[in-house]
Parts: structure tokens; sequence; C-alpha cells
């Protein structure tokens, strides 16, 4: 499902350029995102592709009033590439995620599958106080205790347990089995990758891998820290950049970044190119370029109850 952006008109010598995302429909879909989505179908959206070039996630870069795929924007701009390093969604969560765990890039060559792992962090952007997240097989469990869950009547038992709260950002590390429950809305960065392996599912009936999910266990260990810092690996970052008028921030990298914005109506400005951004939009800034927030638009909770205005303009790049 494309989500709906209004077409803009950029010149040749534009920097940056507005991204078209691709909203999924889930069954576990929280309804942060419906309205944003133009979603008007009984099924909520679970997944919002901000920027991907898997063919199943078609965002697509609005150029010169065309909409074109990621792959065909970098060619037309002479960027002949590899798969591009990550992709971007935003999650919004009601029901339980399935238990699943993901390979790392050795793992997924000693499997037999093309393309690298997925390691991948969630920045917690808005979480209901029964929201739970949880994160590795608690200290002493063994992993064989995995095969077993469908018969428990408390699966997560075995598992470490974290209380998810806004500004908070979560390192999953490949083979680090984890799940949620609750109503969550996160901002996620992984590698451009789409391999998860199922562990429980619930009863929703899905299939399960469990073979390939205990071959990928690594470190159970969870990791957090929170968005008053920059998210540094050695796959990516995210910068988080706090809102205030008239400041100026350089983007960090010489090759791409992808900026999106959390927040009141704001216009930033970059390279002397003005932009008005509303909360969710992205853009996708070739090379290094100065940018400065203007002014940002007063507007009530009321207006967008399920999206949580936090003024704050993520960079992310590899």
């Amino acid at each position: 499902m494309k989500a709906k952006l209004g077409l803009i008109t950029v010149s040749k010598a534009s920097a940056a350029f507005r991204l078209e995302p691709y909203a999924v429909p889930k069954p576990w879909g929280g309804g942060h995102l419906d309205l944003l989505a133009h979603n008007t179908k009984p099924e909520k959206i679970g997944e919002y592709v901000l920027f991907s070039e898997l063919p199943q996630f078609p965002v697509r870069v609005i150029s010169g009033g065309q909409a074109l795929l990621l792959a065909d924007f970098f060619a037309q701009h002479g960027r002949s590439r590899d798969a591009l390093p990550f992709m971007l969604k935003l999650l919004s969560t009601k029901d339980s995620l399935s238990l699943q765990n993901h390979p790392s890039d050795d793992d997924a060559r000693a499997l037999g599958l093309p393309g690298g792992g997925k390691f991948e962090c969630w920045s917690i952007l808005d979480a209901d106080p029964s929201a739970r997240a949880y994160l590795g097989l608690k200290q002493g469990e063994d992993a064989a205790v995995l095969r077993s869950l469908e018969n428990e009547s408390e699966p997560l038992r075995h598992f470490n347990e974290i209380h998810p709260q806004r500004g908070d950002v979560i390192t999953l590390i490949p083979g680090l089995v984890h799940s949620t429950t609750g109503r969550l809305l996160f901002y996620e960065i992984q590698q451009t990758s789409d391999y998860t392996f199922r562990i429980y599912d619930f009863g929703r009936g899905r299939e399960l891998h469990l073979d390939q999910a205990i071959f990928c266990l690594k470190d159970q260990t969870p990791q957090k820290q929170s968005m008053q810092t920059p998210l540094l690996t050695e796959k990516f970052q995210v910068h988080y950049h706090t809102y205030t008028a008239g400041k100026t921030i350089r983007t960090g990298s010489e090759d791409f970044s992808v900026l999106t914005w959390f927040g009141r109506p704001v216009e930033l400005t970059l390279s002397g190119e003005n932009f008005s951004l509303s909360w969710g939009d992205s853009l996708l800034v070739l090379g290094q370029h100065d940018c400065q927030f203007g002014e940002a638009q007063s507007l009530s909770a009321e207006a967008h109850p399920d999206l949580p205005m936090i003024d704050v303009l993520f960079e992310a790049f590899a």
C-alpha cells in the first residue's frame, strides 16, 4: 500500500528529495499510522517503510515530479552501488510480535542465504504503560526450551522482560531472541535484509523456523541506551537532533543520509532549499549539507493523539 504524499517540484541541483513510504497492514498493527498512511482497511498498519530497496517494500523517491524506485534514482544520479547498507521502518503494534531472531552476515552465508544478515535497532517513540519487550533468554536458560514453547502457558517467562519507555534505544544484535507485547510505536533501522526466524507466534499458525533460529543464537544480553546520545554501530548510525528554532546541523555522511521528522509541522532549510515537514516525513540527502530549523507550528495533542510530537529530527547514515 503506497502512502500518499503531496508531490513537490525539485530542481536538478537539489541536494534533498522527499521519500514516499510504503505502508503494510499487519494483524498486530497498532493503529498509530493509519491516518498518516490513509489506510481505510480493517487491518491496521503495522509497518510504515521509510527507506528500502527490497522489492517487497517499494519505497520511492520524488525527483523532478516523478516517483522513482531507489535503485533507479541512484542510477539516475550516477551512483551505481551494491545493496543499500540499511533500511528504515516505523512499527506500530497492539498485539504481540512473534518471538524471533535474525541471522548475522556469517549465519546467512552458512545457511546459504543470499545477501547479508539482519542487525537492527529500535528507537522507541511511544509505549503504553502495559507494553513490554522480551530480549534474550534469561541467564541459565537452555536453548532447548525454544522447542517447547508451544506447550507452555507462560512462554515468555524464559526471557528478559524490559519496560520500554519513550526515548529508549534498543540494540538487537543478530541471534538475540526478541518479542514485544502491548501497544508500541518505534523507529527501526536495520540491515537491508528480510530474514526473520520465528520461534513462537502466539497461536497465529504461521510457519516457525526453530532450526535456523537456534543455529543463529548468540549473546542473549539486552543492550539499551537513550536518544540523548547517538546510536553508533559498525553497520550504521542514527543521530537525534532536538528541535530549536534557528538551530543548524550538518549531515554526517559524504554519501547520503535519511532525515525523518517526528514533531509539529516545521520548516527546514537545506543548502538554500526550503522543505515543509510534518510528522513522519523523510528526506533523502545526497552528500553533506547544512540544515537549519525554521519555525514550528503550534499543534494541539488532540489533533494527532496517536503520533508523539517529540520535535526530534532523526538522521540515519552508514
